[in-house]
């Protein structure tokens, strides 16, 4: 098998391809159930295995799950057509996240540090101000 995931199935189901949805094909509910599956805006990426109703070459694809956890069949595989009934295989789902966006979120914000600080009621030991600042910076 040329990749191991494959090896793995958590559901089968037999769908018909919509007629005007642009090829998507939705997941049934009780599909949805068992894979742990819930309508979200940034929906997991599912793994599946595709063939024409019954007969013919498995095809291997990642797609997107819509909010309505629903795929689109890749342009790539051409014997399958609006109105079509398919069999497929979900190998395995992954959770997508915003690499970008977490990133972005796990950095600390300068600003609410120096609001922090300033809140603060400890007071600076130096009095004589700015005058003598190379001799604090320099004593180790």
């Amino acid at each position: 098998m040329a990749n191991s995931r494959l090896a793995t199935t958590r559901a089968v189901f037999k769908a018909t391809v919509h007629r005007t949805k642009n090829r998507l094909v939705a997941i049934p509910a009780e599909v949805q159930r068992q894979l742990g599956l819930e309508r979200r805006t940034n929906n997991h990426i599912v793994h599946f295995s595709i063939r024409a109703g019954g007969a013919g070459r498995w095809n291997s694809h990642w797609a997107q799950l819509t909010f309505d956890n629903e795929f689109a069949i890749p342009t790539d595989v051409k014997d399958i057509e609006p109105g079509s009934d398919i069999e497929v295989k979900i190998h395995g789902a992954v959770a997508a996240i915003d690499v970008l966006q977490e990133a972005t979120a796990a950095q600390p914000n300068p600003g609410g540090l120096l609001l922090a600080l300033a809140e603060t009621d400890e007071e600076d030991s130096r009095t004589d101000g700015s005058v003598n600042v190379d001799e604090y910076l320099n004593r180790g």
